[in-house]
């Protein structure tokens, strides 16, 4: 896992170059890299790309990028992971192609070679990927088809610049804090998160899954064509048990030991018993538990169980109400635009982390495929995505529904899973979660999003899905691997307590997030009522902290300039 930027149009200064690094260093604490080339005989068109890495499939030198093809004609950025590397590799190794790495960024170099584009539909994996071929004159962008590994894009006339944060994009002075896109705003204000395509910085949008573009450069500019869809390839049609080991085992290589994020949930529990059936010796979990923080949900005892019982090396990390004080503005420094949902996730990566993890499974994707949500058997599609809608949002009528219609349309037809699948889990959790790791240099891999897997869910009636409850077919898969208590314990989640904290602190007070919101817009009575929702139900927080994130979001950008 890396992350990477890329800018064509005029030259960036050396002081722009070092703040994209800095950006970007959190993804790639291991090396990094930059290629520039004056792409325009006459002009000052200059094609710069940055990467810095996290070293996962070959730690050597050897895996550098930009990579470059033997005849330089070519040069390559990569972040993600390809797990049938290895299957390609042999491939194009009967073509004779020959290898000098042991990396899967050479085998993307390679693939493309032959390939073309095709190559994208061959991919079983999670990548943002960007190619130069100056044979061609042609820029090409891809991404991977559940959208797990970021790609944002800004587009003019003339230029174009792409990357993996929106902070690199303020690093390069291509998009500011001072110039918020007011459809990111809105899409924040009713769901917590922002709704692709947009982001919170004007300009700047998000690439989508499943699709790769082709970027002509000349003479008097850039030119994108239109957007190309691929699949990525699927296996002959098994058992669910044959498609969750052979998930977990795909995507449990590298050169760095697979951890797991351990909850005292299904999922997790899931995916570490086929790990420990994929594999011998040591495998390291973590969970995090919570000590003097009322109404908090702790699963860690449950977690633990599931651990002694699958014979991992766990390790349960305790938070309190001063951990929250003093990873709160990492957790806004990582998370690069604002979000209602990271929190709790940033936390469990840090624990991990600081337990020496590199790569962790996650259960991220079971509840949005196997129908693991109680609004997931409702009929009626609106009412299913209101419920993800924040109450006090202080938006007008009009927009509240304009905004739910879109979404709906974006859904299509395809039932609770694909909704859940499309908006709250694309948008909000993978968006989240990568944010929150790459920041601490900590890969996370989510097996339930494997491609065979996601055709398996989505083939699959909501009948079946749900004949005995949530998550049937993945508890009774569950039944000669896990404890019974675990099996029997109701779904919990993983939330934070936050009301108390709030609540106490005068940062968040809301005369002190007015001075900061009012002058993008917020209406005082919306903090408000907000506030008081939190007072009289500490449950119901999420709409005020909403409020608190965007503030301390916006804040974080003047503290830093």
């Amino acid at each position: 896992m890396c992350g990477l930027f890329g800018n064509f149009g005029e030259p960036l200064s050396n002081n722009s170059k070092q703040l994209v690094f800095s950006a970007l260093k959190g993804r790639g604490p291991d090396d990094q890299g930059l290629y520039l080339e004056n792409v325009s005989a006459d002009k000052d068109h200059w094609l710069t790309l940055f990467h810095t890495r996290l070293a996962i499939q070959d730690l050597s030198p050897l895996g550098h990028q930009p990579m470059a093809s033997l005849s330089g004609d070519i040069r390559l950025v990569f972040n993600g992971e390809i797990y049938n590397q290895l299957h390609l590799r042999a491939e194009l190794q009967q073509l004779g192609f020959c290898f000098s790495s042991n990396s899967d960024t050479e085998v993307l170099l390679h693939g493309y070679q032959h390939w073309g584009n095709a190559l994208w539909g061959r991919l079983n994996g999670i990548f943002a990927v960007a190619i130069w071929d100056r044979r061609r004159a042609e820029l090409i962008l891809a991404r991977d088809n559940c959208g797990v590994k970021p790609l944002l894009w800004k587009r003019s006339a003339t230029g174009l610049a792409f990357g993996s944060e929106l902070s690199a994009f303020e690093a390069a002075g291509l998009a500011s804090r001072g110039q918020l896109s007011p459809e990111g705003l809105q899409s924040y204000a009713l769901w917590g998160a922002v709704a692709a395509p947009n982001t919170m910085l004007h300009g700047v949008e998000v690439f989508p899954p499943g699709h790769f573009v082709v970027c002509v450069i000349s003479n008097e500019g850039i030119k994108s064509n239109q957007l190309h869809t691929f699949k990525a390839p699927l296996s002959a049609k098994v058992p669910l048990s044959d498609l969750l080991m052979q998930a977990v085992s795909r995507q449990a290589i590298g050169d760095r030991p697979v951890g797991l994020f351990l909850s005292g949930g299904l999922d997790s529990g899931l995916l570490a018993a086929q790990l420990r059936r994929s594999q011998l010796g040591a495998i390291h979990s973590v969970s995090v538990g919570f000590e003097q923080l009322s109404g908090a949900v702790d699963e860690s005892d449950q977690a633990a169980l599931t651990a002694a019982h699958l014979g991992l090396k766990h390790q349960r990390v305790s938070i309190g109400a001063k951990d929250l004080d003093t990873s709160f503005d990492a957790f806004l420094d990582s998370i690069d635009q604002p979000s209602i949902d990271g929190f709790n996730t940033f936390l469990v990566a840090k624990a991990a982390r600081l337990e020496g993890m590199v790569v962790a499974f996650s259960g991220l994707g079971a509840d949005e495929l196997f129908y693991g949500y109680s609004h997931m058997e409702w009929t009626n599609q609106q009412r299913r995505l209101a419920c993800r809608r924040i109450a006090a949002s202080g938006l007008t009528p009009w927009r509240k529904q304009s905004l739910l219609c879109n979404r709906a349309e974006l859904c299509g037809n395809g039932g609770a899973s694909i909704e859940e699948f499309s908006t709250y889990m694309v948008d909000t959790l993978l968006r989240d979660c990568d944010a929150v790791t790459m920041a601490q240099g900590l890969e996370l891999r989510v097996p339930f999003l494997d491609p065979d897997l996601i055709a398996f869910a989505q083939a699959t009636s909501a009948a079946e899905h749900l004949v005995a409850g949530p998550k049937t077919l993945l508890r009774q898969e569950a039944l000669a691997l896990l404890p019974p208590e675990i099996l029997r314990a109701p779904k919990r989640g993983f939330n934070l307590p936050l009301a108390p904290w709030l609540t106490s602190n005068k940062r968040f007070s809301p005369s002190r997030l007015m001075r900061n919101l009012t002058q993008i817009g917020i209406p005082p009575q919306a903090i408000w009522r907000s506030w008081f929702l939190m007072q009289v139900s500490p449950r119901r927080y999420a709409p005020y902290w909403r409020w608190v994130v965007l503030s301390e979001w916006l804040n974080l950008n003047l503290a830093n300039n």
